[in-house]
């Protein structure tokens, strides 16, 4: 147990004299215990609050060990949760029977209290062990999906949802639209204030960005100074909003003591692949960027 948290153990038994025994001896250890006289009301609780482990007695009434562990191995949110049987019998068929089934571990009653705190420590480090595994998959998953520098979608992740994006346009009939931006005269502030001051502007503006879509678009990092935008069921008008929205967030005011500014591409969907919509918001941001920078351009389909 780390400082500042206790463990929860559920205790599953019928026998008030073993639960109570059981709560006792693990309460004593500073493990947190609730406590159930049968399955369904070990359910109840688990629905409720998720325990770290649980101590299941295969004996119970109405709703037998196994069948409350078989609802616990069904249940995404729980199977992961260490069940440790207890059980008067020493029969090898009942012990592989719930091995099988998702069974931890088992205790045989009576139990020594020394073992009884082995059994439970062994399943509280496998508990944990899973769970710093999810959680260093969970990460990994993000950090494969996001751009380190700004905290934004990166070019993957974009290029997926604008694929699910155009697949949904297709599906409902939905208008689309794309803008591509693009920071103007990037490369003089490498130039002048080195790529850590380029950096600091790049997340700046990126959270000017991020605060300026609606909810519901998606923002993504595409590379270097270029960033896209996905605006779902978003007709021509709200796309040229959207895009002056952009615009006007970054120019508000500097970045430190350098005046940054975008231009702002843009193009609505016409029943073309991603790549070409793509290929579209690109030569209005071309356009934008001829017309002066600072500004936002549309493009017309087709």
């Amino acid at each position: 147990m780390t400082a500042g948290h206790r463990d929860l153990l559920l205790v599953v038994d019928d026998a008030d004299t073993m639960r109570d025994l059981l709560e006792r001896q693990l309460t004593e250890r500073g493990y947190d215990v609730v406590c159930a006289a049968d399955g369904r009301a070990g359910l109840e609780l688990v629905s409720r609050r998720r325990p770290d482990a649980i101590l299941l007695d295969h004996e119970l009434p109405g709703m037998s060990g196994l069948e409350v562990l078989a609802r616990l191995r069904s249940d995404d949110d729980l199977a992961a949760v260490p069940v440790i049987m207890l059980t008067t019998e020493h029969e090898q068929a009942l012990l592989l029977t719930s091995l099988r089934a998702g069974a931890h571990d088992h205790l045989r009653k009576p139990f020594d209290p020394a073992e009884l705190e082995a059994r439970v420590a062994a399943a509280l480090r496998v508990k944990k062990l899973h769970d710093a595994l999810v959680d260093a998959n969970r990460r990994l998953a993000e950090q494969a999906l996001t751009d380190d520098l700004t905290g934004l979608a990166n070019r993957r992740h974009g290029a997926h949802e604008l694929d699910r994006a155009v697949a949904l346009a297709v599906r409902h009939g939905q208008a689309l639209a794309l803008a591509r931006v693009d920071i103007d005269h990037f490369k003089k502030v490498n130039d002048t204030r080195g790529h850590q001051g380029g950096d600091e502007v790049l997340a700046e503006v990126a959270r000017r960005l991020a605060r300026a879509v609606r909810g519901g678009d998606e923002l993504a990092r595409w590379g270097g100074d270029e960033f896209v935008v996905i605006q779902p069921a978003t007709d021509r008008a709200g796309a040229g909003r959207a895009a002056e929205r952009l615009r006007a967030a970054v120019a508000a005011e500097p970045i430190g003591d350098i005046d940054v500014t975008i231009s702002v591409g843009w193009a609505h969907w016409a029943g073309d692949t991603p790549d070409d919509l793509l290929a579209r918001a690109d030569r209005a941001l071309y356009r934008a960027k001829d017309a002066g920078r600072n500004s936002i351009h549309p493009l017309p389909p087709g």
